[in-house]
């Protein structure tokens, strides 16, 4: 019970952090990946509160939440609305999985929402984009290449002669 209670406090602490650091950004790449992070986060702080709520735990005389207002922030706000927050996927390859018994009803987050499974998504098709070795740094060049090889090279005769490792 106590791994459960710590997990959600985890999540509620990521997704402070996480609107914190959302604030601190324009960069609209940032903010889209940030956004779908802290709206998981819900999801999972969702996940471990209906699994205490199930044990008869109390969790929120136990653990406040605090209220991020999450949903100010206009790309969170149409995650929200989509209801992503309320949703747990399964990765059961079978779809066997029972996370369904215990994800239902209503949310912990007493948004007047309703908790419910799917089955993970498909994905998109990646091509693997060739090697750019020079993309994020400038290189090597032919001298310090040179005494990068030479230091391996003397570093390996060490380790291959007895008693000089």
């Amino acid at each position: 019970m106590l791994d459960l209670l710590y997990n959600l406090m985890l999540e509620a602490t990521g997704r402070l952090q996480k609107c914190r650091i959302n604030e601190m950004t324009d960069n609209k790449t940032a903010r889209s990946t940030i956004s779908y992070l802290i709206v998981r986060d819900q999801a999972h702080e969702n996940a471990f509160a209906k699994a205490l709520e199930t044990l008869g735990v109390n969790w929120g005389a136990a653990l406040p939440i605090p209220k991020t207002n999450a949903e100010q922030f206009p790309e969170v706000k149409k995650l929200l609305d989509q209801g992503l927050n309320n949703l747990q996927y399964t990765f059961s390859a079978d779809n066997l999985s029972r996370a369904d018994k215990l994800f239902r009803g209503a949310s912990p987050s007493n948004d007047g929402a309703e908790l419910k499974t799917a089955i993970m998504p498909d994905g998109v098709p990646m091509e693997i984009a060739p090697e750019r070795r020079e993309e994020f740094s400038p290189g090597l060049d032919a001298e310090l290449l040179q005494m990068i090889q030479a230091t391996a090279e003397q570093e390996l005769r060490k380790v291959d002669e007895p008693g000089k490792g």
